[in-house]
């Protein structure tokens, strides 16, 4: 099935790799005036612009890959495990891009010592710097690595490690010289090469099968797949294991205030306003660009029911890549996955780097030096970091896989990362906890023996959602224990922090006049706002993929609710805007 590559394909993605080369060239002197121009970009930029990179840096080689291996195995409902991360931006876009924008900190992990305070504060701005600029990004640049590498195997004949250095190489040559800049300017390009190629090979591969009816009952035929492959819901009249996966998704899952990259681009957001905006726009596009992927993986269940060594699920989206393109759009697909790869590692190691060089080494090593020595030390662990995930890239067996070890590693964390902004008790000791205990699991849990079991399930063939939910289980309740077994954060500290970020919630603890200051961000209505948010954003997407299923008269539904949604939050924005200029937050940086 492999297919080579004419000369045209060759070319145009040549001039893509020398294209990304030059940004890198062109922004090293204005990224490398300072550490905050290298990692925040200065904090100038505009909202339209922080969007598209937040979608470019999630748009990454490994998720089409993602999405065709759980829609294969698991069929459309298992989407939901990508759908269930859009709840967290949802959440983000009324209570924690404003907050992340008023912190004014470089990483989530100086919150820490924003938030908290003593020895516990300062070792857990160091454990979270080490896990999210370390053990994350390296295994996140490990797996869409491995996926790059699953897509150059199935469509050249390139020598895989040549192929993969090549790549790898000129990602860390404009990484380490463009900085934020450069991660931006490509992340634009990124965007509407890779939207226009992947939906593209969705067309042409429906128009090739022989139009979406015909893929659908070819999936319907098929004993292994049928109905409940194409099925974005469970059934609701019985309380099956589907219907129970699917509420693990929605209310277990999720919870989180925005990860580590997005909070870095809601930073570099030269106003609040920006950081909303840019939120919005990420949420909506996020909860609706799984579909395109997902169609290609129904043709790729037509095409192919049956795949045999050495081919496994991980390969059937570029198996319909060669069986469906021609010369030229061969290339223009493989150079919108090479964008979607190196957008999404320089991103990790230009995040992961700030960690090390802000939260460990300018913290912890070395308090007092110039910009230019910092500057140097930044560039010498981006290196660093990239030759030590080339190395985990063997071990790698599964996109699927790599996505569950970290989803297991933070389990019981994302609600605690909530309440934190939003409960004065929350003190770092729950924090470390959550964190030790989900470590912990995340690297033992391969070794659990089937005689553990749990609901009925041995340990190893537990399915994953009743895996996190047994596990939230466990590791929440004792940090909660923790908490009141520490001592609680001091009322000054809460105080600065309160009258800093103006969060709103539950802080009883501090005066009156603290908590009667304006700009709060969660309020009675935030819920009403929420809901509303969740109409817009799911909405839209259930309507496009009931479309694809040709289900009209559902997809009627779901499009008025995103209108009634949309309505909602366009009346809520109005309303921010308006605060925002009654209150003159300005919220512009000192140089």
């Amino acid at each position: 099935m492999t297919s080579h590559l004419a000369l045209l394909d060759y070319v145009i993605i040549v001039a893509y790799l020398l294209f990304a080369l030059s940004i890198g060239l062109i922004f090293s002197k204005k990224a490398s005036r300072s550490t905050e121009n290298y990692f925040l970009g200065g904090r100038s930029l505009p909202w339209w612009m922080i969007g598209i990179s937040m979608i470019a840096t999630s748009f990454a080689s490994d998720t089409p890959i993602l999405v065709t291996e759980i829609t294969r195995t698991d069929g459309l409902q298992r989407i939901w495990w990508v759908f269930a991360s859009v709840l967290m931006l949802i959440v983000g876009i009324f209570l924690f891009s404003r907050l992340w924008r008023r912190a004014k900190i470089t990483t989530d992990a100086e919150f820490y010592e924003l938030r908290y305070e003593g020895k516990s504060a300062a070792f857990m701005r160091g454990f979270r710097a080490f896990y999210a600029g370390i053990i994350n990004n390296l295994i996140v640049v490990g797996w869409v690595t491995f996926a790059m590498s699953s897509i150059i195997t199935t469509m050249t004949d390139l020598n895989m490690p040549m192929a993969i250095g090549i790549c790898m190489f000129v990602a860390l040559i404009y990484a380490t010289f463009s900085g934020f800049y450069g991660v931006v300017i490509t992340d634009l390009i990124q965007f509407f090469i890779a939207t226009f190629s992947m939906i593209a090979l969705a067309v042409i591969a429906i128009y090739k099968f022989g139009g979406m009816h015909a893929v659908l009952d070819k999936i319907a035929a098929t004993p292994e797949y049928g109905q409940r492959t194409l099925s974005i819901f469970p059934d609701f009249t019985h309380f099956n294991l589907d219907l129970v996966k699917l509420m693990i998704y929605v209310f277990v899952l999720w919870w989180g205030d925005a990860n580590g990259y997005n909070m870095q681009r809601m930073s570099a957001c030269r106003t609040e306003r920006d950081s909303v905006l840019a939120t919005i726009f990420y949420a909506i596009w996020q909860s609706s660009r799984p579909w395109m992927w997902a169609v290609v993986a129904l043709v790729s269940i037509a095409m192919f029911p049956h795949l045999t060594a050495p081919y496994t699920d991980t390969n059937a989206y570029p198996l319909v890549v060669n069986a469906v393109l021609g010369v030229g759009m061969k290339g223009l697909l493989i150079t919108a996955f090479l964008a979607a790869f190196m957008s999404t590692i320089d991103t990790h190691l230009n995040w992961g780097a700030s960690y090390m060089i802000t939260d460990v080494y300018q913290r912890f090593i070395k308090k007092q030096a110039t910009q230019h020595h910092y500057m140097i030390v930044t560039k010498l662990t981006v290196v660093a970091m990239m030759i030590v995930a080339a190395c985990i890239v063997p071990f790698m067996k599964s996109v699927t896989a790599a996505w569950e070890f970290l989803a297991i590693i933070m389990v019981g964390s994302g609600l605690i990362h909530v309440a934190r902004w939003f409960w004065w008790r929350i003190n770092a000791y729950t924090e470390i906890t959550a964190l030790s205990l989900g470590l912990l699991i995340g690297f033992t849990n391969p070794f659990i023996p089937g005689s553990v079991v749990i609901f009925g399930y041995p340990w190893p063939e537990m399915p994953f959602p009743i895996k996190i939910a047994v596990l939230t289980g466990i590791i929440l309740p004792i940090s909660i224990i923790v908490t009141f077994l520490t001592k609680p954060v001091s009322k000054e500290k809460l105080d600065a922090f309160y009258r800093k970020i103006r969060p709103g919630g539950f802080w009883g603890i501090l005066d009156k006049e603290t908590l009667s200051l304006p700009g709060k961000a969660f309020s009675a209505v935030t819920i009403l706002d929420t809901i509303a948010g969740i109409m817009l954003c799911y909405g839209i997407s259930i309507c496009i993929g009931y479309s694809i299923l040709l289900q009209f008269d559902k997809a009627a539904v779901c499009a008025f609710l995103a209108l009634i949604g949309g309505l909602w939050v366009h009346r809520w924005y109005k309303r921010e805007v308006k605060q925002l200029k009654t209150l003159k937050i300005t919220d512009k940086t000192p140089k």
